[in-house]
């Protein structure tokens, strides 16, 4: 199940209204613990984001907050009721923790969406 990412108190006919006209992006989480991490590893991860809006949603960029996270994403448009995922790749040459910010940029109704990934770099 998809949770919705929307910050704003909406009403139901509000949000039944939005996804009508608009492309509507959703999240199965707002955050992700990457956990321990092994020194010189390949941490990779996956951010799951779908349409539930009734027009196409474009990616249009993602980027991070830091050089050592790189993202790669889908070109395609995403559909209605239709889910793609957004892989990422962590940099595991610094020790200690880390908490990075992912940055989508769309055409939904949100804009822009700011996941945070957590972690920690041990020997």
């Amino acid at each position: 199940m998809l949770l919705t990412f929307l910050s704003l108190p909406l009403h139901a006919d509000d949000d039944q209204e939005i996804k009508s006209q608009f492309p509507y992006a959703v999240l199965k989480s707002q955050a992700i613990d990457m956990g321990l991490l092994e020194y010189g590893s390949r941490a990779t991860g996956v951010i799951k984001l779908g349409n539930a809006g009734a027009k196409d949603l474009i990616i249009a960029k993602v980027r991070s907050s830091c050089g050592l996270m790189i993202p790669t994403w889908p070109g395609q448009p995403i559909g209605k009721d239709q889910e793609v995922d957004i892989h990422f790749r962590y940099d595991t040459s610094r020790l200690g923790p880390f908490e990075r910010k992912v940055i989508i940029h769309t055409n939904a109704w949100q804009k822009t969406i700011v996941i945070t990934i957590r972690g920690e770099v041990v020997p």
